[in-house]
């Protein structure tokens, strides 16, 4: 009978330590689990407060430099938290960028705050035509599609008074090879942008003027003006279509 009891005492103290073991586990995967819910809430309020806008004019022509090959992205913080502003994600034509520089605008405050401005530079090449930027951070997003268009001059080689070695940025003419009706200089722009008022203006007037000073793009996005050449020198002749600009040297001999 002894024996029995003791194997019965054995057998509860068991049953008790492993029931006290299973509750000590579920008390902890419990906590774990509770814990882990409040930080998942955290993130979402964090997330939900979060807001966005990248406040560029995508018509005006400034978000991307050509001539450096970069492109400026400004970004306002419009949500109720201040952001990290190296935590921000670049997405230019659905390719990851890493930004060459991030800077908050407002003061000398590193913290994207409340209504504050953070400007994105980021290197990039990119080709005449439509292009799309995106712009993320905390959960937040924001897009942003633009044209990337350009004017330029066309070379004016093989015309009345031209040197064969004219290109679109340079061009030596004689001044006395060429007739009464001047030098024509043509522009367009990529893509055919219709409809657009172009301006011309020559550096040098006594060189050489410009008629007309105003024109306006056709249905391809062309234009031209006449350059009348008065005596010799050099002038840089400049079409400003507003959103872009291009200048061609004109040199005039004898």
């Amino acid at each position: 009978m002894v024996r029995t009891a003791v194997v019965q005492l054995l057998l509860f103290t068991a049953a008790i330590t492993a029931a006290m073991l299973f509750a000590g586990t579920v008390a902890t995967e419990a906590g774990l689990y509770a814990q882990s819910v409040d930080d998942e809430g955290d993130r979402d309020v964090a997330t939900l407060d979060t807001e966005i806008a990248i406040i560029n004019h995508p018509a005006a022509g400034t978000t991307y430099n050509e001539t450096g090959d970069e492109l400026t992205i400004y970004v306002k913080n419009v949500g109720d938290g201040s952001l990290e502003p190296a935590a921000v994600d670049l997405l230019i034509d659905g390719e990851y960028v890493r930004p060459n520089e991030t800077r908050v605008l407002e003061g000398t405050d590193p913290v994207w705050r409340e209504e504050a401005v953070l400007e994105l530079t980021a290197p990039s090449s990119l080709e005449p035509g439509t292009h799309r930027v995106v712009v993320g951070t905390n959960g937040a997003r924001d897009r942003l599609e633009f044209e990337h268009r350009i004017a330029y001059w066309l070379s004016p080689a093989g015309q009345n008074g031209t040197a064969d070695s004219c290109d679109a940025e340079t061009c030596t003419v004689s001044l006395n090879e060429t007739d009464d009706d001047g030098l024509t200089l043509e522009m367009a722009t990529d893509p055919d942008q219709p409809n657009e008022s172009v301006s011309y203006a020559s550096s040098n007037t006594t060189v050489a003027t410009v008629d007309p000073e105003n024109g306006t793009t056709d249905a391809a996005g062309t234009d031209s003006t006449t350059l009348n050449l008065h005596e010799t020198g050099e002038t840089t002749v400049t079409l400003d279509v507003g959103w872009d600009t291009d200048e061609i040297v004109i040199r005039v001999e004898e």
